[in-house]
């Protein structure tokens, strides 16, 4: 079979492999190796300039909070910006769907990207002042852009065979940047520090080669071969009509994502400052902690296809969720740092396995018509609790300490994962060949 090329497949459309090309494969290497195959030129280019954005976007990860923190900034102020960026992405997340349909991909990603890197190369070399708030908000509403056409995207440019692992694969390679950036920018800090420059000059130098980098994502972006919108995509299916028919489906998908997002958003953009202030790690040492953590992420991930193919979508995605738990109890309680670090490998390894899964479920679950806005009420859910959670999040921390937010955490975990099994726990049968889904009839 060939490679798809356009990003206007749809999935009526897509071709399956003939019986006698079946992957068998005698093993789990082998079975990625056939899988990744079947991506095509469009998908592999998208995965080339996210792993490079990726590079950007694991910086101002690793070091917004600790560069901030350098300056004497509290964590109600850095919370603060950081659900400015959220509050962003949160108001873009439903218009983006619409202009996605009717706008050719190539362009939206090229304008985006580039708005993105240069909200954050201001964000980190001006002064400290409110402004930091719009350029936070800024760099949130471009990377809307970014995120909301992955789905789609993904689903028009490929099969069912080697949909899952393109999911989880492109979550692997936004990973693996997270690697080499907590890696390369947290060493970069500590050297420049060592050879004479101040530490936040060295925090601002970092910043500047990540935003080198993100910006050569336009080069793989702009080799993508998008056609012109088609006339399903630009009809309007976001009508009164179907709001009342899909309702329900909607809720049902957004309701689990928000709750485990505000949970994540209170104690996951601080645990950098969390081994900073509870086990005085300097950043050289966090950024490494970063990459092994980031390294256990990107193995939990590539064993999500293989998960699903054992228990299906939904009992892989709840099953993660709970086992990551006890170990974000034993993060809320311990001052020993080898078991802090311990916990917080397991914790992501595990919660991060199923975010790739899930966002390809919602995907399976509705039309062709409604992946850009099902994939937009999916960051909606996400954002929307984080511009909230964060902004909580660094008041607490800044009051009550690091063991609060991550009890309340691990609570509103429990509740997503209870009711993401409740609601969709009849969604997928048992075949031969692993698991289907059955969506809700139009």
């Amino acid at each position: 079979m060939k490679p798809i090329h356009s990003d206007n497949i749809g999935p009526a459309e897509q071709p399956v492999l003939p019986a006698t090309k079946k992957v068998k494969p005698i093993g789990q290497i082998k079975d990625y190796w056939e899988h990744l195959q079947l991506f095509s030129r469009n998908v592999r280019l998208y995965l080339t300039g996210s792993f490079l954005i990726g590079l950007t976007f694991s910086c101002y990860l690793l070091l917004m909070n600790l560069y901030l923190r350098e300056q004497g900034m509290p964590e109600s102020f850095i919370g603060r910006v950081l659900s400015f960026g959220a509050l962003g992405m949160t108001l873009m997340a439903i218009p983006a769907a619409f202009i996605l349909r009717r706008i050719r991909l190539k362009k939206i990603l090229l304008i985006s990207t580039t708005v993105y890197i240069l909200a954050i190369l201001f964000l980190t070399q001006i002064p400290i002042s409110n402004m930091l708030f719009v350029l936070s908000f800024l760099a949130g509403m471009a990377m809307t852009f970014y995120r909301v056409a992955a789905g789609p995207f993904f689903m028009r440019n490929s099969t069912p065979i080697e949909r899952t692992y393109i999911f989880s694969i492109s979550f692997g390679v936004s990973l693996f940047a997270s690697m080499i950036g907590s890696l390369i920018f947290g060493q970069m800090v500590a050297l420049l520090s060592f050879s004479g420059d101040s530490v936040v000059d060295s925090y601002r130098w970092a910043f500047v080669l990540a935003v080198g980098l993100g910006l050569m994502a336009v080069i793989p972006f702009s080799m993508i071969k998008a056609a012109d919108p088609t006339k399903i995509d630009k009809d309007s299916d976001f009508s009164i009509g179907l709001l009342k028919r899909r309702v329900g489906l909607y809720a049902k998908l957004f309701f689990p994502h928000f709750i485990v997002g505000s949970g994540a958003g209170l104690i996951i953009p601080f645990l950098n400052l969390y081994f900073r202030d509870r086990f005085g790690q300097p950043t050289d040492n966090i950024g490494l902690l970063y990459f092994v953590g980031h390294t256990t992420m990107l193995i939990g991930i590539l064993a999500g296809p293989i998960l699903v193919k054992k228990i299906g979508m939904i009992r892989s995605v709840v099953l993660t969720q709970l086992v990551s738990m006890p170990f974000m109890v034993i993060l809320a309680y311990t001052y020993s740092l080898p078991l802090a670090i311990a916990a917080f490998l397991m914790r992501g390894a595990l919660m991060n396995l199923g975010v790739p899964i899930g966002s390809n479920f919602g995907m399976e679950m509705v039309s062709k018509s409604e992946q850009a806005l099902v994939n937009a009420l999916l960051m909606l859910s996400w954002t929307s609790s984080w511009m909230v959670s964060t902004y909580y999040g660094g008041l607490l921390i800044e009051n009550y300490g690091y063991t609060i937010p991550l009890l309340i955490a691990v609570v509103l975990y429990f509740g997503s994962s209870v009711s993401y099994y409740w609601f969709f726990r009849t969604s997928e049968i048992k075949t031969d060949s692993g698991y289907k889904i059955e969506a809700p009839c139009l």
